[in-house]
């Protein structure tokens, strides 16, 4: 079933997403940097997605899906090996954004081909065994990348995160006649695609403000979990057992995303779930203890780990059929902004105040405005 290769696939491959962007950080940490050049290093890696990310969705809309999943996951193995042979600082500021954008293309395409393979309360029930995956690969890739890092060093830590989306991406040749092709809706009318057409509908607004709110606490905790845990002297491992703690809480919460949103909406769960986000966010700075952090990580986990599927639900369906990838592409480009934006300026913030309380604390005030936007009628679009 197309379906299942799919999730199959995304599943396996979010491993790599996960995993290489703690890589990413704990390499330049090691390499002598502070939190401006590993917020820079964030910044980076959003930076062509944001910039494209639009562009792909057009070209999943007009020709083919699988053109993204060929391109992305080839060139994104590609990336991925380049520092193992060439070690150091510079080249991962080479690599971010080639990480970013390629691994982009492969996301446009599964998460357009979940959205067009499903329908009504079954499109919600598979984007949420979608994020699942994600989840998984949440829990695995920090812990996969913290073993590699501490048995083998840095270095061979890249190819094991590049072995990945290269047997993935060899799963897609051989099964490429599975994947549907899905053909470009016609309108009907000719007229040019406007971008202002999709920011004009309320739904699309609101879903947009959602997610950027959603990804600037995923940016944070994932930059500024592993330089507190470095600074509280974590061993690899640890610091990755306590990422992975937000990843087992947001498998679990989003298994019980199809009943809950059943029975109040994706709005007001998406509502408290940000609230819930806001009050992990401030316990933080209150402990140097691993378990507490690993604790306050998972309840996060529980917050954030379903600000993401619920976006993209509300995103996707805010969309008209004919620009389903587009609508998706929107929100992963707000996405891929955060990254650009949120990681340098907490950088130059946390850098500036030589502490992260004042980072946290404010990234907690961003979940309860995302929470505020969400309240009233859990099921009003607008």
């Amino acid at each position: 079933m197309p379906l299942v290769l799919i999730l199959t696939l995304s599943s396996i491959t979010f491993i790599t997403m996960k995993g290489s962007r703690i890589l990413m950080t704990l390499y330049a940490i090691d390499l002598g940097a502070g939190p401006f050049e590993t917020g820079i290093l964030f910044a980076l890696y959003g930076l062509f997605p944001f910039l494209l990310a639009i562009a792909a969705g057009r070209i999943a809309d007009r020709f083919d899906n699988r053109l993204l999943m060929y391109w992305g996951l080839g060139s994104y193995t590609v990336s991925l090996v380049l520092p193992f042979f060439l070690p150091s600082l510079s080249i991962l500021f080479i690599v971010a954004p080639l990480w970013g954008f390629t691994s982009m293309l492969w996301v446009v395409a599964t998460q357009n081909l979940v959205g067009k393979l499903s329908s009504g309360d079954i499109r919600t029930r598979n984007f949420s065994y979608y994020s699942l995956g994600e989840s998984t690969g949440s829990v695995l890739g920090p812990i996969v990348v913290g073993l590699a890092i501490d048995t083998l060093s840095h270095q061979p830590a890249f190819l094991i995160m590049a072995a990945i989306p290269a047997m993935c991406g060899l799963v897609v040749v051989f099964r490429r006649h599975t994947l549907p092709y899905t053909a470009p809706a016609n309108t009907g009318t000719g007229a040019p695609r406007n971008m202002k057409d999709l920011l004009a509908l309320p739904a699309m607004r609101n879903a947009l403000l959602s997610n950027a709110a959603v990804m600037a606490g995923l940016d944070l905790f994932n930059l500024y979990m592993p330089i507190y845990g470095h600074g509280l002297g974590f061993t690899a491992t640890t610091i990755g057992l306590i990422m992975g703690a937000f990843g087992a809480a947001a498998f679990i919460t989003r298994l019980a995303i199809p009943p809950i949103t059943r029975r109040c909406g994706e709005r007001a769960m998406l509502a408290g779930a940000l609230l819930v986000s806001a009050l992990a966010f401030m316990t933080f700075p209150l402990t140097t203890s691993a378990l507490l952090l690993a604790a306050a990580a998972f309840v996060l986990g529980l917050g954030l780990g379903c600000g993401q599927p619920l976006s993209m639900i509300l995103a996707f369906n805010a969309g008209p059929p004919e620009r389903s990838a587009e609508s998706i592409s929107m929100r992963l480009a707000v996405s891929y902004g955060a990254h650009v934006v949120v990681p340098p300026v907490f950088g130059i913030i946390g850098a500036a105040i030589g502490g992260v309380a004042p980072v946290f604390w404010t990234c907690a005030l961003i979940m309860g405005g995302g929470s505020w936007i969400n309240r009233g009628n859990a099921r009003r679009n607008v």
